[in-house]
Parts: C-alpha cells; structure tokens; sequence
C-alpha cells in the first residue's frame, strides 16, 4: 500500500451527506411512473467521504536532476491511460480544463529546472540583445557615412529609428537563428502511465457512480515514477490508486472518494471472471 495515497486519504477526505435525486436510469424517469416519482422531489441521501483537491500540492525532489515533481498523478477513467504534462518557462500544458482534478497537480513547481537548464540560452539572448543594438548604431553610421540624404530636421529622427531598426532586426534574425542551432530552447515532457486492471467490486462501484458523477478519476502514487529523456529510469512500483468522483454544477465542483484498492494482474482477472467453476 502506497505511504503518500494513505496519508492522502487519511488528511484530505472527511465524511458529508450528499442530497439527490433517486437513481433512475433515463428510461425509468422518461416514463409516467418514474415521472410521478420525480415530481415529489424525492432525495435519496448519501454518507461520502468529501475528498479536498489541494492535497494533490504535493511534491518530491528528484535526486538526480533537482527538479521538483508532482508527487501524486491522476487519470480519468473514461480518457487515456498515459497523462501527458509539457513544462516550459512560461507555460504547462495537460490538456485539463480549469477546475479538473488533473489542473491541481503542481507541475508549476518544475519550472525552476526549466529555467535552469536554459540558463544558457538566456545568456545568449542577453548577449543577442547587446549585439543587436550595436548592429542598429552601426548600420546607423554606415548609413549617414556613405549617404548625403538631405533630410529636413523634423524627418531626421524617423530616419535614424528607421535606420536603427531594421539593423537591429536584422541582427536578431541571424542571432535567433544561430541560437536555435546552438542553444535551442528546452523543455520538460513528463509521462505517467497506468498500467492495470480495476478489481471486481471497484468496478461495480464505478459503474454505480457513473450515472452520478461528471467524471471520475484514478489518483496513482508516481513519485519516483515518472517518465521524462531528462530524467532517470522510473522506478517499478505496485500501484493502490483512489477512486475519485467529481459532481459539477456549473463551475462548482466537488470531488468525493469512492474507493481504495489493489489492482487485478491479467491472470487473476481471467481466472476470476472467465474460469468455469
């Protein structure tokens, strides 16, 4: 059993009620007696366990390259089993809407490392910047050396801007260019995969909630695990993941655990379902 998924459970769950409407099946509240039903404004109420999204905030420091990672990784049970994450200096992208459980994993942290391995292609932008100025006075000077323009007074200051721009802009073309050769820009590309089978019972859960939650989702321990080529080779680890549901109402969400469990290997999963008895 995962230390961090427990801990989890054990400080960022606590029990609530939850009101709702009896679980008809759309057949049932299309017809004139699940109809009646509805119309009384039944509630059917629940003891879940209220599960706080800000635990996810959790990180670990990887040994080797310093860069500080999310501890906890999460797939949704109806999307893909690899969860992909791109770290750059201003940006990190999921593919998680705003408010989804996967946005509150803390991949802003690792932006540090970014920045650290682009410490020197930053250098070389600040020394570009340096050179192109001089590459615009320079072709300023060139400019009025081997030219009489004869400008009026009020039009020599758009002259020499103009002048000094384009060789600025210039110079930057080739400096970038060199750059990208020399020193291109570096990200971090992490990948957690989940590579498993929900137990019997856990599915019946999930298949129960379904029809109840917006979305549910899989919270896996992936300290030590995650892939990246700047890091090094994961570390093999049994996984316990909690199952999660959202209920979303408008903007409002709310997360709820629903179980915790031990995955199913292939073999006991066919021995379980298939094996005649």
């Amino acid at each position: 059993m995962s230390e961090k998924l427990t801990l989890l459970r054990q400080n960022f769950c606590r029990s609530v009620e939850v009101d709702g409407p009896p679980d008809f099946f759309p057949l049932e509240r299309e017809s004139a007696q699940g109809k009646a039903v509805l119309e009384k404004q039944p509630t059917r109420v629940q003891k879940l366990q209220r599960f706080n999204p800000h635990g996810l905030l959790q990180t670990y420091r990887d040994e080797q390259t310093g860069a500080e990672l999310p501890v906890f990784a999460i797939f949704n049970l109806e999307g893909s089993h690899r969860l992909n994450a791109e770290v750059t200096m201003t940006s990190i992208s999921t593919g998680a809407e705003p408010g989804e459980l996967t946005s509150f994993l803390p991949l802003e942290r690792a932006q540090a490392f970014v920045r650290k391995i682009n410490t020197a292609r930053m250098q070389g932008e600040r020394i570009a910047l340096w050179v192109c100025a001089l590459a615009g006075i320079v072709g300023l000077i060139a400019f009025f050396l081997s030219h009489n323009p004869g400008v009026t007074p009020a039009a020599l200051p758009f002259l020499v801007i103009g002048v000094w721009s384009l060789g600025a802009f210039l110079a930057y073309l080739v400096a970038e260019f060199l750059l990208n050769r020399i020193y291109p820009w570096k990200k971090l590309v992490l990948t957690a995969e989940f590579d498993g089978i929900l137990p019997q019972s856990t599915r019946e859960i999930a298949l129960a909630a379904k029809h109840r939650f917006s979305n549910l989702y899989l919270i896996v321990d992936q300290q030590k695990r995650w892939q990246s080529t700047l890091l090094r080779d994961p570390v093999p680890r049994a996984l316990d993941p909690l199952l999660i549901g959202e209920l979303r109402k408008g903007s409002r969400r709310r997360f709820f655990l629903l179980d915790q469990f031990d995955l199913t290997a292939a073999e006991q999963y066919l021995a379980d379902e298939f094996a005649t008895k």
